[in-house]
């Protein structure tokens, strides 16, 4: 230990040094140095503003939009960027072109862009730094990162944990959600009773066949078919139908009444992952059901099971709902009238009845611009009856 007149004999000298005037010579040195440095910064800065805004719009400026072009520009960021400024504005421009370029469920995409963050810098190194979350920015940016895997159904790993540590630390905000997200998203992963195969595949007729399928899975003894309009006769449309029939719904269009009319209606929509389908139904009325107990309260004709002779009621089958029975359901390549009515001169093949019976299309519009017309007449409907 030093002892106090040696402390201040130290700091005299310091101080007599430090109020010591320059020389002309080492003027001119430090004050060189210092404008040049300061020079150099802004030079620097403008070149990283220059690139960085460069980098931005090279998101809209490719030609090729595909998983190895993105990379390339993560790529020519980071190396050309070492100091990595503006890193929030960079990472929040790329999210947005995660759909545009078909990256949004790679993970190793999701990694390369959150190593975009430098490291070590924004790990808390005290108590209040915690408690005020330090750099918010970047977290949130890091948290609108994760938010995007969990909309896309994309899973981290372990190795994005270690780079979230690295990060942020064991404190950081992102890290909880990645924790959160780890808890929940493999119990959800495999729940879903109609799969679909990742890729998502793009042919319209392989998403029907699923389409088809979900919607048909109340009965197990649904059969899906395929037919060609080009096989029918005096047919316009040149396009393929996927149709959903089951052995019950069968037995149901022979009981069916030859005088009554079934309905072709559509379209209607259902989701194949992130795809859309319409689908339409070959659809008859609603049938009677006669209530035996209409009053509970009535006790005048109580029913007693050894004595009772009435018919037996038979419980609805799954297909005979409120709003009619649904004989058959179907999506073809253009949705048009002339491949509706080549779908059912497919089906008179198996179901002669079909034939006999007459058949009504009606149509839903897509587009009901309610702004000119009323809400009344905003329901338009084609409907064109035909009989064989």
């Amino acid at each position: 230990m030093l002892s106090r007149i040696t402390r201040t004999v130290l700091t005299s000298s310091v101080t007599a040094l430090l109020r010591q005037p320059l020389s002309e010579v080492e003027g001119r040195l430090l004050s060189r140095s210092i404008h040049t440095s300061q020079q150099r910064c802004k030079e620097n800065d403008k070149k990283d503003n220059k690139h960085s805004a460069l980098v931005l719009h090279a998101f809209t400026n490719t030609e090729s939009k595909n998983k190895d072009v993105y990379l390339d520009i993560l790529r020519e960021y980071k190396n050309n960027n070492e100091m990595r400024r503006g890193h929030v504005e960079f990472i929040q421009v790329a999210l947005k072109y995660l759909d545009e370029f078909g990256v949004n469920r790679d993970l190793a995409v999701y990694k390369d862009l959150l190593d975009v963050l430098p490291k070590g810098k924004f790990v808390p190194r005290n108590v209040y730094q915690t408690m005020f979350m330090h750099y918010p920015k970047q977290q949130y940016v890091a948290i609108e990162l994760l938010c995007k895997m969990e909309d896309n159904c994309v899973i981290p790993d372990v190795e994005m944990q270690d780079m979230l540590l690295n990060i942020f630390g064991t404190h950081g905000l992102p890290l909880k959600k990645f924790w959160r997200m780890m808890y929940w998203m493999p119990k959800f992963s495999n729940l879903n009773p109609w799969p679909c195969p990742q890729p998502v595949p793009k042919d319209p007729k392989v998403l029907a066949k699923l389409a088809m399928n979900k919607i048909s899975s109340a009965d197990v003894q649904t059969e899906i078919m395929e037919f060609e309009t080009k096989d029918v006769k005096d047919a316009i449309d040149d396009t393929w139908i996927v149709s959903a029939m089951s052995s019950l719904q069968e037995e149901l269009l022979m009981k069916q009444p030859l005088d009554l009319p079934i309905f072709v209606e559509g379209p209607y929509t259902v989701w194949v992952a992130d795809q859309c389908i319409d689908y339409f139904i070959l659809k008859g009325a609603t049938k009677e059901r006669n209530n035996v107990y209409q009053n509970l309260d009535d006790v005048s004709d109580i029913r007693i099971h050894f004595w009772d002779k009435k018919e037996i009621i038979l419980a609805p089958t799954v297909h005979e709902q409120d709003d009619g029975t649904y004989f058959a359901m179907c999506a073809t390549g253009t949705s048009t009238k002339d491949s509706l009515l080549s779908w059912i001169r497919c089906l008179q093949k198996k179901n002669p009845v079909l034939t006999v019976i007459p058949v009504v299309f009606k149509f839903m519009s897509t587009t009901r611009k309610q702004f000119y017309i009323d809400y009344n007449e905003s329901k338009n409907k084609d409907v064109v009856q035909i009989k064989d």
